[in-house]
């Protein structure tokens, strides 16, 4: 049989260090998308312009190995390293990281083109990858989403794949070649004459990403993101009684409403859901007077903004408790609310 379809010890410690690499970084690059949701004010979908960073272990994996079926097994292995390593998405995550990998063994198939390393197939590969992910979670999470704004999000992931799934790859295994790290390919060798931003514009592009991408991380793990799996919610701010609250020492003022979640990215029919009326926690923490808004912010540092006086008269805005997550829960068929005030994981209420 050829050799083309064996993998040698080389072959597996590269799909071994490239998918512990992608599987780590990719929980990385989740809490930044989190941050880019909160700057841009949305619960999901901004973040995707970083969607091509998620198979760029891919790509490389098969451009380095040059072996086919390489983008399945670094995808698959990639999505379980990201399960174990604290991935939101839970199983969902390998599904999908397993999808972006056949993607780019189907794009990729032929050795040829493996091998000559052109950036019209490396760049398709990576950006169909990419993309990909949109539609894998509209199909687990996302139903009722209006068609246009999951194209939307498509095409901006398939973007996001072609410049660091394909462009960027390729130069770095440029990079790897110079530097004797890999096998060469059967394009043309570069000139030694070429101007230093040429030659080596891959790595400069690569240490500027990577400063920005530690800046970012560090910014909003130190400023943003909470710990997570908390019992109680800090209520603080203009109040005279800032305390945690904990779900169980109000049990007896449970009430019962009946809401649909309705909004631009998710959708949940109508049901009943039980929890504590906002109103009852922000009367015992005892606003201030000339206190206006409140504020609910969950662990990715995620949050929305409400009239303080309409939640205090209105005992269908609750908190509940489910699965160890605080949610805030509204009616967003009501006048006033949408479907992104329904906070997840909530770790604080600031009263302002």
């Amino acid at each position: 049989m050829d050799k083309k379809y064996f993998l040698s010890t080389k072959d597996l410690v590269t799909i071994a260090i490239l998918s512990a690499l992608g599987g780590g970084l990719s929980v990385y690059v989740g809490y930044l998308g989190n941050l880019v949701n909160r700057v841009v004010g949305v619960p999901f979908g901004a973040g995707q312009f970083m969607a091509g960073l998620h198979v760029i272990w891919i790509v490389l994996a098969v451009g380095i190995t040059k072996r086919k079926g390489v983008g399945t097994a670094t995808g698959l292995l990639k999505g379980v390293v990201e399960l174990f390593l604290g991935g939101t998405h839970g199983v969902v995550i390998v599904v999908v990281s397993l999808i972006q990998g056949l993607l780019v063994d189907a794009v990729l198939f032929k050795d040829s083109t493996k091998e000559k390393r052109e950036l019209l197939p490396y760049c398709f590969a990576g950006g169909i990858s990419a993309a990909s992910n949109v539609f894998v979670f509209q199909a687990f999470f996302f139903a009722g989403v209006p068609l246009v704004l999951i194209l939307m999000l498509g095409m901006l992931a398939f973007a996001s794949g072609i410049i660091f799934g394909g462009y960027i790859s390729l130069q770095m295994m440029d990079s790897l070649e110079q530097g004797g790290l890999i096998y060469g390919s059967t394009r043309k060798k570069k000139d030694t004459d070429k101007p230093f931003y040429i030659r080596y514009g891959s790595a400069i592009v690569t240490v500027i990403f990577l400063i920005s991408f530690t800046v970012g991380g560090a910014y909003y793990f130190h400023n943003i993101h909470e710990p997570s799996g908390s019992e109680s919610i800090n209520i603080t701010g203009e109040v005279y009684n800032e305390y945690d609250f904990v779900y169980e020492d109000f049990q007896e003022q449970e009430v019962v409403v009946f809401a649909e979640l309705e909004g631009s990215v998710t959708y949940e029919p109508p049901r009943n859901y039980t929890g504590i009326p906002l109103s009852v926690i922000l009367s015992h923490a005892e606003p201030q007077d000339g206190s206006t808004k409140i504020r609910v912010i969950a662990t990715d540092g995620y949050g929305r903004e409400f009239d303080l006086e309409s939640v205090m008269n209105d005992n269908e805005v609750i908190i509940s408790f489910e699965d160890g997550d605080y949610r805030l829960v509204v009616d967003s068929r009501k006048e006033g609310y949408t479907g992104s005030d329904w906070v997840r994981d909530i770790s604080r209420i600031e009263v302002s």
